[in-house]
């Protein structure tokens, strides 16, 4: 259930991030905006891959005979 917090985190870091740069008059600087948004993208990239990994080891170990 971990996975389903990060990726809330890492939505609403994408889009604090992509409201921040679209902003005319943004009251953050460029590079923290960009930060954000990169950091959310990156994260959210990490949840899947990390839960792709962690289903691939599931399925593997159900097809191993058990003793």
């Amino acid at each position: 259930m971990r996975w389903l917090l990060l990726s809330k985190v890492s939505f609403w870091l994408i889009v604090i991030g992509a409201v921040a740069l679209a902003t005319p008059n943004p009251a953050w600087p460029e590079w923290f905006a960009r930060m954000v948004l990169s950091t959310g993208v990156a994260l959210g990239l990490t949840t899947l891959g990390v839960r792709y990994w962690h289903s691939r080891r599931d399925i593997g170990t159900r097809d191993e005979p058990k003793d």
